[in-house]
């Protein structure tokens, strides 16, 4: 530290000889000095270019001989000083100007690189790898491989050849029936999907619009907004209240002849992904009063409905009013992201369209995952799979609302009742985009608020617990806290 500070003090004493050598020649309107004003050569001398000290010594030696002046050697020849009885060329000057510039911006950059090294030098370096808040998937040790290995060998040997079949656009016939059995509805209002997002991107394929309005939660999933975004689709974004979405302010929005006319809602209701808030069941019947009154479609995304850890369990719209719901949910929180199977419940009519054009988009999904999912769910695995899940979630919510809590009191949040993720709101005034860099330097990640919102939301952040340990998440917090006192 002491010898970086040294550094700098140099090349600032040095830049500033440099930076007022420059002042003068302009002031003297490029005027060079005189031997009469300094005895000794001004302190930029040394970058005169080398170039025009052999020019000028040339030019004084041509001179001499036609004078038929001789002189004896006098060892090696100093650089010369400007002489008064010569004005300097403009050449001169300009090439002297340039090469006084291009010292400055060398020496800057050097002060640059020194003040760079020192900050540096006051950031603790993370000890260890950095910790991820930032992704929405669980870490290994609450998967169960052992279960998917056994699944795999039973979907080859029980069903060879529907397992590495083209397969239909609806999906693996077993695995779509058996998802209809769960949510007690027929298979032919099912249409399995290669994971959710895709279950999504075909459902707004199939209804959405230019223009069409579409309601959305406050915040919600980005990949929703972008996905949405890109269809031409008129956001309408409703605020997200501890409950649920704010159905006071939904209904508010569409009263009266210009009141606006969805083509849908897209609601995450339970453990809501960023915020982790679960819509109430007062909440739940207010929007398919709305949805029925107002003619829209609720879609239900649900792909965490299965991970609660505390409270009780609430029925999902799909359940109380199927014909006002298309439903979505996945696989990928329950067995493993990276099986990427997902599905889609709604009215007949509709899976039928959305068959056609999956088949006009894939063919068929991904029997193979289809099938070991099957096995996987069919023996009980998956049973056994959520609880495990459960059990570690529920810790991990805990020990981050606990640090928190410790590390810094100045957050504000609610303490999720399931699923992957908590809403974090810091100070009025906190920029989570400068806490985000400041945080990355000391080894931990988040995803800045922003990016769940149309507009807004500087000081919010969401934190991701289901892919880190109860130790992982006492340390994060506590880098992150001093990322926040470091702003």
């Amino acid at each position: 530290m002491a010898r970086t500070l040294g550094e700098l003090e140099r090349k600032l004493l040095e830049l500033e000889r440099t930076l007022g050598a420059i002042g003068r020649e302009e002031e003297t309107g490029g005027e060079t000095p005189t031997a009469a004003a300094s005895a000794e050569p001004p302190a930029w001398s040394r970058v005169v270019d080398e170039a025009i000290e052999r020019d000028e010594t040339a030019q004084r030696g041509v001179t001499s001989a036609r004078a038929g002046q001789q002189s004896a050697p006098q060892g090696p020849e100093r650089p010369p000083t400007p002489s008064s009885d010569r004005p300097p060329s403009a050449a001169e000057l300009l090439r002297f100007r340039d090469r006084l510039e291009r010292t400055v911006r060398e020496l800057t950059n050097e002060y640059d690189d020194l003040l760079g090294r020192l900050n540096r030098a006051s950031i603790p370096a993370p000890t260890g790898p950095t910790i991820s808040f930032a992704r929405g998937a669980p870490s290994l040790d609450i998967i169960d491989v052992d279960g998917l290995r056994a699944a795999c060998e039973r979907a080859f040997n029980s069903d060879p050849g529907g397992t590495t079949a083209y397969g239909t656009s609806v999906g693996y016939p077993r695995l779509r029936a058996w998802i209809a059995d769960h949510h007690g509805v027929e298979p032919e209002r099912v249409l399995v999907t290669n994971g959710s997002m895709q279950a999504d991107a075909f459902l707004f394929e199939h209804l959405v619009r230019p223009e069409d309005a579409v309601i959305v939660e406050r915040p919600t999933y980005d990949r929703t907004l972008l996905s949405l975004r890109q269809r031409g689709a008129r956001l309408h974004a409703v605020d997200l209240q501890p409950d649920g979405i704010d159905t006071g302010a939904l209904a508010r929005l569409l009263a009266g002849g210009a009141g606006v006319r969805p083509k849908l809602a897209h609601i995450i209701p339970n453990f809501q992904n960023p915020a982790g808030y679960t819509l109430s069941l007062a909440k739940r019947r207010a929007l398919l009063n709305l949805a029925a009154e107002h003619g829209f479609i609720v879609f239900e995304d649900d792909p965490y409905v299965s991970l609660r850890f505390s409270g009780e369990p609430l029925p999902t719209m799909l359940s109380m009013e199927p014909d006002l719901v298309v439903y979505a949910s996945s696989f990928s929180k329950t067995v493993c992201p990276g099986i990427r199977v997902g599905y889609l419940v709604g009215p007949p009519a509709l899976i039928d369209a959305i068959a056609q054009l999956a088949t006009d988009t894939y063919i068929s999904p991904n029997m193979v995952a289809q099938s070991i999912v099957y096995e996987f769910c069919a023996s009980g695995a998956i049973d056994r799979s959520i609880e495990t899940v459960r059990t570690a979630l529920a810790e991990r919510a805990q020990t981050l609302s606990d640090a928190l809590h410790r590390e810094l009191p100045e957050a504000e949040f609610v303490k999720p009742d399931g699923g992957y993720f908590m809403w974090v709101t810091l100070p009025v005034g906190t920029d989570v985009g400068a806490l985000h860099k400041v945080a990355a330097d000391r080894g931990v990640a988040f995803v800045k608020g922003t990016d769940f919102l149309l507009e807004g939301g500087e000081n919010t952040l969401r934190l991701a617990y289901a892919g880190v340990t109860p130790e992982q998440i006492d340390q994060g917090v506590a880098r992150l806290a001093d990322a926040f006192r470091a702003l």
